[in-house]
């Protein structure tokens, strides 16, 4: 969760918390958003469908996303 606080934290001057929202509460406009979900790509090693991003509404809502992708992968690798 670290990571992506971080992340964030770059697009904003705002508090970022796991409730915070990223259009409503950080600002992010559909570009940043965009560019943002791309960096934790490249962080995590993960790859997210574009058809997901209307999902993410929290960051609490990409962390989940993350989890779920490492969870599939160690599922497929055992």
């Amino acid at each position: 969760m670290d990571k992506i606080k971080a992340i964030l934290e770059e697009y904003t001057d705002v508090p970022v918390t796991g409730s915070s929202k990223l259009i409503d509460d950080l600002g992010l406009d559909s570009f940043l958003i965009v560019y943002f979900l791309t960096e934790i790509e490249d962080c995590f090693g993960i790859d997210i469908n574009e058809s997901d991003f209307d999902s993410f509404i929290t960051v609490d809502d990409v962390w989940e996303h993350i989890c779920q992708e490492k969870r599939k992968r160690l599922q497929a690798d055992s």
